[in-house]
């Protein structure tokens, strides 16, 4: 099967969607089941890997054009992308375009409508979207609970799978400890004495930054380092405010690191923390306990579907529940047979090696379904 994986912010926006079609590829690329290719809005080609330019949702012509539309600047990057796939859909003829976008999806069904071409057109449903999905051939909910949500709002179910995100993680756990993890630390500037609970989500109040630091702040001396690995947004400055006022600088730090370093600072790391209410599948959460750490999150049906066994949730919406939650995790759940415990839970559930061939089957469903020509407005947009 010819494959087209879209992601129209790759390569220079570091988000959830990007950094799943990175990995997607990078698992599915040499399975003799597919001609896979993956199509980004910008940064370098490669084999099988090409650069659609279009507007970055951070330029100055994207954000005149949002404000004129009334719509958000990402919109309109994901719509210029879907234009410019054309072209390379028309040329290519692929069996399938697999992607994460809702707008990007819009134009290629708007496309495929006038043109005739066909193609079935696969949504990962990373972002929750909700019912119709009318021009989409076939929609993939990322946890059991999101299917029947979306089914019980009336999505097709022969047109629904559940299928979650795959993972990069190893059969066999490599973590550093002892002097290769204190060697590890000094190399990153982290401190070398002292508990660190890691954060990676986007720093803003959405994921509830703000709560994290307030409840790290209220642990006792000698209280957890905090380390803040996101992506930089227009409320990230007041955070890293609070975080310099309420832990000071000797107590927590800030970055924003390419993907592919995210593992070495989890490794350097104790203890996991995700403060948002909610999402379709946390990503970072179940990266973090593929490395062996153990992880708290809020008590939702998706971060309990993603725990597993292997971590604590509580209601993260009451003050003082995080802190407790760290409080409770003693050094016994640090050792490093209770972090291969939790790693070979996590890669029997969500490793690429286990859902490689799910994904493939995947996609021969989509390519083998009657393909939509209607195309809607979907209600939320």
């Amino acid at each position: 099967m010819k494959v087209l994986l879209s992601c129209a912010g790759l390569d220079h926006a570091r988000r959830g969607f990007e950094s799943f079609a990175r990995a997607c590829f990078e698992a599915l690329r040499d399975d003799p089941a597919l001609e896979l290719e993956l199509v980004k809005g910008s940064g370098p080609r490669g084999p099988s890997e090409r650069s659609v330019p279009t507007l970055s949702r951070d330029s100055r012509t994207a954000r005149l054009v949002a404000r004129a539309s009334g719509r958000e600047p990402f919109i309109v990057e994901h719509a210029a992308h879907g234009l410019a796939l054309v072209p390379l859909v028309r040329a290519r003829r692929p069996d399938v375009v697999y992607l994460s976008e809702w707008h990007v999806g819009r134009v290629l069904a708007g496309w495929r409508r006038a043109s005739g071409q066909r193609f079935a057109i696969v949504l990962n449903n990373g972002s929750s979207s909700t019912p119709p999905y009318d021009h989409f051939d076939l929609v993939q909910h990322l946890t059991p609970g999101a299917y029947e949500w979306a089914v019980d709002r009336g999505a097709d179910p022969e047109r629904s799978a559940v299928l979650p995100y795959g993972f990069d993680i190893r059969a066999e756990l490599d973590r550093p400890w002892g002097d290769d993890r204190r060697a590890l630390r000094e190399r990153l500037g982290l401190p070398a004495d002292r508990r660190i609970v890691i954060s990676v989500a986007a720093l803003n109040r959405q994921k509830r930054i703000d709560y994290l630091v307030e409840e790290v702040a209220a642990l006792p001396e000698p209280r957890p380092f905090l380390l803040l690995l996101g992506q930089v947004e227009e409320e990230t400055p007041p955070l890293r405010a609070l975080a310099e006022e309420r832990l000071g600088a000797d107590g927590h730090d800030v970055r924003t690191v390419a993907q592919s370093d995210v593992r070495q600072f989890l490794d350097a790391s104790d203890v996991f923390v995700l403060c948002s209410l909610w999402e379709a599948l946390p990503l970072a959460l179940v990266e973090a306990m593929g490395r062996g750490l153990p992880a708290i999150a809020h008590r939702h049906p998706v971060m309990l579907y993603a725990l597993g066994d292997r971590g604590r949730a509580g209601d993260l919406e009451r003050p003082g529940e995080l802190r407790e939650l760290l409080a409770a995790i003693g050094d016994d759940e640090l050792a490093p047979e209770r972090a291969a415990e939790r790693h070979r839970s996590t890669y029997e559930q969500f490793s690429w090696d286990v859902l490689r061939p799910q994904y493939v089957e995947l996609f021969r469903r989509a390519a083998a379904l009657p393909h939509r020509h209607r195309v809607h407005r979907h209600p939320e947009q």
